[in-house]
Order: C-alpha cells, then sequence, then structure tokens
C-alpha cells in the first residue's frame, strides 16, 4: 500500500487495497442544489478548462473545486470514471494547509515531491496506489502532487485545480509550466467571474424577494400608516424567519410611532431607551448604507457613546427571551424614515449574509412604502381641512346671498314704486341707475345661491330624465331678441331625436343657459353662434361656439374658478358676476361629465360638455 494525494477538491479518497491500479485526482463533487452552485453555464466553461488543460499540456487527470464558504466542492473533473462515485462531498478548505506548508512555488501551482513529505503527516482522505516510480530522474512518481491555488483580487482562495499523471509520465518541464500558469490565471478568472455571475444572481433573487415582500404587504392608497405597519408585520417574520419584528417610524414633528410585535402578532412592550437606540443608530446606518446586527458580544463598531444604549437593548432582548436582532434603517434617498428590527432567540439559526444582504433592500422598498403612506396621510388630513374649508365657505355665501336678497327686494320693490310716480328728469335718472345697479346686485345674489347649492355636498342630486335638446331649444328662444339686436346669426344643429340625460332639468337649464348667453354677450355684431348637440355612443355631447373675441391660454388656466375676470379688456368692458362658467363646471361635476374649452384670441371659443346619456 502507498499514499496517494488525491486534490480534486483537496479530498482523498479512501480506496480498498487492490481497488484502484492507477492514481487519480479524486475531490468532491456536488449538485448545484447541494453546494449552492447554480450557474450551469459557468459549469460547462469549466468543465470545458480542464479539458483542455489535460488535453493541450498533457495529463490523463484534471480537476478543479471553488470554494462555498468553508468548503471546496469540485465542480469540473476529467479523468476515470471510476473514481467520481467518491466525488459526491465535499471537503474542509483546510485539507489544503498541511500540504501548501511544504510544497514548493510554481507562480499559482504548488508542486509538492513524493520525497519531500511523509504520508502520515497529511489530513484528511487520500487514494491509496500500489505503484512503482519508473527508474528516472525526471519521472513523474505516483506521490507526487500538483495544484494550483486559484484567488481574487483581494488575494482570498476562490478554489483550486489539480491536475495528475502527465502522458508523458515526467514531471512538468519549464515550457510545460509556463502552459500550466497560462491555464491556471484562465481558470481564476472563470472562477471569479463565475462567482460574480452568481453572487449577482444572488443579488437579484434576495432584491426581488424583499420586493415581494413588501408587495405582499401593500394596502390601498387609501390605507393609513398605522394599517401599513399592520399589515408589514406577517410578511417580514414569515420571509426572515424572525421571532417579532419592530418598526419604529420618525414623524417630520419629532414624535415616532412604534410597532412592535412578536411572531404571532401579540404587542410587545419596549422600554424608552430602546426607542432612544432606534433614533440614534438609524440615521448613521440609513447614511452609510448598511446594517447592523446586535448579539450577546457584540462590540465592534460601535460609537462610544452608544455603548450603553447597545448594553440596555441587549438586556432588554434578553428580558424577552431574544439573543439576536437586525437592524435595517429605513429611508428613501438622503432621508431615514425609520428603524426596522427583526429578532430572534437563541435557538434560532444565525442571520445567514444572503439575509443581511438583502435586508437594506428591505430598508429601501419598506422605506418607500412608508413615505407614500406618509405622504397620503398628509394629504388626506390636507383634503379633510380644504373640505371644511371648502363647506364653510359655502355656507358663508349662503348666508351672505341670504341676508342679501332680503333688503334687494326691499329696495327693489321702493325702485318700482318710485317708477309710476311722475318725477322731473334728473330724478328718473339716477332712479334708472340705481335700478340697473340693484337688478346686477340681484344676479349676483342668485349666482352666489345657485353655486352654494350646487357645491353643497349635503344637497344631493335629483335625477330626471331630461332631454337637452328640448332644453337647449328654449334657451335659444330666450337668446334669439339679444342676438337679432346684434345681428347674430344662431346656427342650431340638434336634430330630431331625443338626447335624453339624468339630471337636474333646472341645473341643466341653467348649464346650457350660461354657455349660450356667454357665447352671444363676447361675440361682435354679425358674427356666429353655433349651439349643437347629438349622441356619441353612451354619451350625449353639446357644443356652444362662436366666432367672438376668443380666450388667451394664460386665461383659459382658471377660466372655471370662481370669481376669474380675463385680462381681456374688450371682455371686461361687458358686464358680469365672473360665476357663470363656475357654475356650469361645478354643475357638470355634479352630473358625471366633463367640460372642455378650445379657444384662440380673435378666432373665436367652443365649449364642449360631455354628459352620460340616460
Amino acid at each position: 500500500m502507498c499514499v496517494r494525494l488525491a486534490f480534486g477538491s483537496m479530498r482523498g479518497v479512501v480506496v480498498a487495497e487492490g481497488q484502484a491500479s492507477s492514481p487519480a485526482v479524486a475531490g468532491s463533487r456536488a449538485q448545484p442544489d447541494e453546494a449552492g452552485w447554480s450557474d450551469s453555464s459557468a459549469r460547462a466553461v469549466l468543465q470545458l478548462m480542464v479539458e483542455s488543460v489535460a488535453e493541450m499540456i498533457g495529463f490523463e487527470i484534471a480537476a478543479l473545486s471553488v470554494v462555498l464558504g468553508d468548503q471546496l466542492v469540485t465542480v469540473a473533473y476529467t479523468g476515470p470514471e471510476e473514481f467520481r462515485d467518491y466525488l459526491e462531498q465535499p471537503d474542509p478548505v483546510g485539507v489544503l494547509d498541511p500540504v501548501m506548508a511544504q510544497a514548493e512555488s510554481w507562480g499559482r501551482f504548488r508542486f509538492l515531491a513524493a520525497e519531500d513529505y511523509d504520508g502520515d503527516d497529511l489530513e484528511g482522505h487520500w487514494v491509496f496506489f500500489d505503484e512503482e516510480r519508473p527508474d528516472e530522474p525526471d519521472a513523474w512518481h505516483p506521490h507526487d502532487a500538483l495544484v494550483a491555488l486559484l484567488t481574487d483580487d483581494e488575494g482570498r482562495l476562490v478554489g483550486a485545480m489539480s491536475v495528475d499523471r502527465p502522458v508523458a509520465g515526467r514531471r512538468p518541464d519549464a515550457a510545460q509550466r509556463r502552459l500550466l500558469e497560462r491555464y491556471a490565471a484562465q481558470a481564476e478568472r472563470a472562477v471569479i467571474t463565475a462567482f460574480e455571475r452568481e453572487e449577482l444572481v444572488r443579488q437579484v433573487a434576495d432584491a426581488e424577494t424583499a420586493r415581494q415582500l413588501i408587495r405582499s404587504a401593500s394596502m390601498p392608497a387609501q390605507a393609513s400608516l398605522e394599517a401599513v405597519l399592520q399589515h408589514t408585520h406577517r410578511p417580514l417574520v414569515e420571509g426572515f424567519r424572525a421571532t417579532g419584528s419592530w418598526i419604529q417610524v420618525f414623524d417630520p414633528d419629532g414624535e415616532g410611532r412604534g410597532y412592535v410585535r412578536a411572531h404571532d402578532g401579540e404587542p410587545v412592550t419596549l422600554s424608552e431607551r430602546m426607542v432612544d437606540l432606534a433614533h440614534h443608530f438609524a440615521p448613521r446606518l440609513w447614511a452609510e448604507q448598511r446594517v447592523f446586527v446586535i448579539t450577546e458580544d457584540c462590540e465592534s463598531d460601535v460609537p462610544e457613546g452608544a455603548r450603553p444604549l447597545l448594553a440596555q437593548a441587549r438586556r432588554q432582548l434578553a428580558d424577552l427571551g431574544l439573543s439576536t436582532a437586525l437592524g435595517i434603517p429605513l429611508g428613501v434617498a438622503t432621508e431615514c424614515l425609520g428603524f426596522l428590527v427583526l429578532v430572534r432567540r437563541a435557538q434560532d439559526p444565525a442571520w445567514t449574509p444572503g439575509e443581511v444582504g438583502s435586508a437594506l433592500q428591505i430598508g429601501h422598498d419598506l422605506g418607500a412604502a412608508l413615505m407614500t403612506a406618509r405622504a397620503l396621510e398628509r394629504e388626506r388630513n390636507l383634503v379633510r381641512e380644504l373640505q371644511q374649508l371648502a363647506d364653510y365657505r359655502t355656507q358663508l355665501i349662503a348666508t351672505l346671498s341670504h341676508e342679501l336678497r332680503t333688503p334687494l327686494t326691499v329696495i327693489s320693490g321702493n325702485l318700482e314704486m318710485l317708477g309710476e310716480l311722475d318725477l322731473e328728469h334728473p330724478a328718473t335718472h339716477h332712479r334708472e341707475a340705481m335700478t340697473r345697479g340693484t337688478t346686477r346686485m340681484a344676479k349676483v345674489v342668485d349666482d352666489l345661491l345657485l353655486l352654494a347649492r350646487v357645491s353643497d355636498p349635503g344637497h344631493p342630486l335629483e335625477r330626471t330624465t331630461v332631454d337637452l335638446r328640448l332644453v337647449a331649444e328654449d334657451v335659444l328662444a330666450l337668446v334669439d331678441s339679444s342676438a337679432t339686436a346684434k345681428q347674430l346669426t344662431l346656427r342650431v344643429e340638434l336634430g330630431d331625436e331625443p338626447l335624453l340625460v339624468p339630471g337636474d332639468p333646472a341645473e341643466l337649464d341653467r348649464l346650457v343657459a350660461n354657455l349660450v348667453s356667454n357665447a352671444v354677450k363676447y361675440t361682435g355684431g354679425g358674427g356666429t353662434v353655433v349651439v349643437a348637440a347629438d349622441r356619441r355612443g353612451a354619451d350625449v355631447v353639446l357644443q356652444v361656439g362662436d366666432d367672438g373675441m376668443g380666450i388667451s391660454e394664460e386665461d383659459q388656466i382658471g377660466l372655471f374658478s370662481p370669481f376669474f375676470r380675463t385680462t381681456n379688456p374688450e371682455a371686461l368692458s361687458q358686464p358680469g358676476t365672473g360665476l357663470g362658467l363656475s357654475i356650469v363646471a361645478t354643475i357638470v361635476e355634479r352630473h358625471h361629465g366633463r367640460v372642455e374649452v378650445s379657444s384662440r384670441v380673435g378666432e373665436g371659443t367652443t365649449f364642449t360638455v360631455t354628459l352620460p346619456a340616460a
């Protein structure tokens, strides 16, 4: 019996006496799911490489192993098939140590001559052979070993490649050594590239898992921040196999909100010192874009001022029956929004590098979810305040309008009585001026009351079936005299079929009247006003157009706002309250329709109202 070194994965294989008659490079060949090496294309490249080494340089056997954790796993092998059955289990990287301590350096390769070591000094499993060394000075001895150490750019071992049984039966000369070094360099780069690809795949998978965790806890747009915190707990503890979770949210006003739950969802009480720890650590961790693992003996990379807080945290963990915690800052861009802590018990496994690596992605994704929830919460508060303000404005307008209507009625009645008296010419002139002013004020009050009524959420819309064609015809009959006085052409395109819409008859009448009267008012003498309506699918479309003075793009922005007045001096010369189009827009909205305007200064304006058909 004689010892034969085997370096496939730096693991030897014990072969019973008489079972092997030729030397072999033994190793460990783990399946991808066992070894964590999932890149089949990388395996194919490495397999081709060891076959090329064996064929081009002249060796019967070659093997390449990679370092996975603290083990060597054979991923490529060429040689006698009978040895593959012994290559199923990985070996610890430490089996290299006694060999490398005695081997001669040939660049990346290490050569260990049979005469330079005692086989009894080697640990691990090796292949035994019954072979005699040829009687030549440079002959390859059955106990010789030749293995290359493959390292990354930082000098860390990433793999090993070994060759055995030179076809010529001799130890490599200088030319073969140069070839071997070149192949070893290529193998080293191939292994590093494969690891980088594998790590990239793993990072992508972890990032996707993180996003899925957050997406699985996503809430509807109307969800509150508290609801997001509640629904995030379950996927976090299940996805990270944690015993519990704690999310501390930092509010802009300086007050924070914490959500602490055990695995089963039961609330847990934390001390104020733990909250101080979150406020102390989270911003620093977010700025450095890293997470922090707290264990029973963790002392590294802890600021001096934070040690008392960390000691308190450990005591709190111990009181809760926990041994380790993973602290994750939550944020968006440069803003730290909170702190997430996932905890485990002593009997639970330690946090893996993959979990720690994906944790920061969770910090980004959950930070984005918290930012959105917080923004929505602020928006809901703002909407609530605006709604309260709108309600107050509506009530104020209605109240003032009612209060104004009574004295206006009294004034108007007295002016009518004065009209029946035989007054001198100057007095008659003043009475007529007061009558015009009173009429205009009454118009403003009526418009305010109507705007308040249609804007009031507490005033529901009572729908009946209304024929918009008949409404338009009634309005046209009322404005006909005004159009004739200005010598306008009224072009009517309403068709003969009913145009039925569900809605309030009085409001729809006011909608059409405001649009048509505006078109007549702002169109110069001799112009044209077009009123058209037709059924288009599930809608009824009303268009009121003119070739009048038009509206500038700047004025179109605030056109439907209450009390809006144009910047066009020509338009300002026409009397108006600035409420007509605001009333139109509000009525259209109440009827679940839409209103659009198309206009160019000097060319005219077209308003298009689309309402759901009955």
